[in-house]
């Protein structure tokens, strides 16, 4: 009697090697939801999508002294089943006129390249990173071309037309900070208005 067990199929320990990556992942991002729940950063709410750990809604309020002041602005992050090794796709589902929004929404940020990305990056840090890209946003190659333009050449324009972008699309739903999210400090990095050409 042969007691010896078949090999597993190349598909078989695929699908076992998965398993184990999402389990990981799952507990990775249950611990980071505790983390975020508790700490709770002013002006920052969070849900999580038909209670699937793997797509967090977010809701930012727009930073005082900016053109996004007033707004309230829905995200959506996505979290891929190879998380925390591989980076989230975050974008926004509220229009909003940023030099690091490109057309569709996507944020782009250099720590969610993949190259650059590392796991030991909390979503704690990166709700922090979208908060203070309201206030100093970093103009690189990506996000919105045409915004980056007029964001360097017409900064009054640019911040006219942010200004106008908020009123219309990300003030339908400004009291929903009064109702059941919580809310915590956020320091966002000193009271120098980065709009204002210098």
């Amino acid at each position: 009697m042969n007691d010896e067990k078949e090999p597993l199929e190349s598909e078989e320990l695929e699908e076992i090697e998965m398993r184990v990556i999402q389990g990981y992942s799952y507990d990775r991002l249950q611990s980071e939801l505790r983390v975020v729940e508790g700490e709770s950063p002013e002006g920052v709410a969070i849900t999580i999508k038909d209670d699937d750990i793997f797509r967090w809604r977010v809701k930012i309020q727009g930073p005082k002294d900016t053109p996004y002041e007033g707004g309230t602005f829905a995200l959506k992050l996505y979290f891929p089943s190879g998380y925390p090794e591989s980076p989230p796709l975050i974008s926004f589902k509220t229009k909003i006129f940023h030099p690091n929004v490109d057309s569709f929404g996507i944020v782009h940020m250099d720590v969610l390249l993949p190259s650059i990305w590392s796991p030991d990056i909390t979503v704690l840090s990166m709700l922090k990173s979208i908060k203070d890209l309201l206030v100093y946003p970093k103009p690189t190659e990506y996000g919105d071309p045409q915004v980056l333009s007029m964001f360097h050449k017409e900064t009054q324009r640019f911040v006219e037309e942010a200004k106008q972008w908020t009123e219309k699309y990300a003030m339908e739903n400004k009291n929903i900070f009064t109702r059941k999210f919580k809310m915590l400090n956020f320091r966002c990095c000193g009271n120098r208005n980065k709009y204002v050409k210098e």
